[in-house]
């Protein structure tokens, strides 16, 4: 058997977008991610979760807007110069989640992803998928739908609920 084909035995190349908020690195499925931008104006309007910073208008589409900051219990600190939007699809839902500084692509063979560390699933069960190492860091899997749900109230339960009764 030759390297190439021992390597890819192990599992196929997942990528994922890395990201800063405060001072951890974590990563999403890139699949996820329908654009990046800079930030924009947002328009607070009343909601049932202090997650939710407002709204902003992209192009025309009206996205609310998750503060990551928050939602990790980082201390809250003027937005960095840095600071980005990732626009996401999650659950048929465009969501925008605030973070401090998007890194890199990261290309992780998906046998490398290891089981998120006790220490953050005692914290809040299932909110990583995983972590995994790249150029000498570790990286936490985020778990986008568990990380949103609590922002609007559990949106995706219609979804599980179909899915249970499915």
């Amino acid at each position: 058997m030759s390297d190439d084909t021992a390597g890819q035995i192990g599992g196929h190349i997942v990528q994922m977008a890395s990201f800063r908020v405060g001072n951890e690195e974590y990563v999403i499925d890139i699949m996820r991610i329908k654009e990046i931008i800079n930030p924009l104006k947002i328009t607070p309007v009343p909601s049932s979760s202090d997650l939710i910073e407002g709204m902003i208008n992209l192009r025309g589409v009206i996205i609310p807007i998750v503060d990551l900051r928050k939602r990790f219990r980082v201390p809250q600190e003027s937005w960095a110069k840095q600071s980005k939007y990732i626009i996401v699809a999650i659950s048929g839902k465009i969501v925008g989640i605030v973070v401090d500084d998007v890194l890199e692509v990261v290309r992780i063979r998906r046998d490398l992803l290891k089981p998120s560390p006790e220490i953050y699933q005692g914290r809040e069960p299932g909110i990583f998928l995983g972590v995994c190492e790249h150029q000498g860091r570790l990286l936490l899997l985020v778990d986008l739908k568990k990380v949103l749900d609590p922002a609007f109230l559990s949106p995706f339960a219609d979804e599980r609920a179909g899915q249970q009764n499915g």
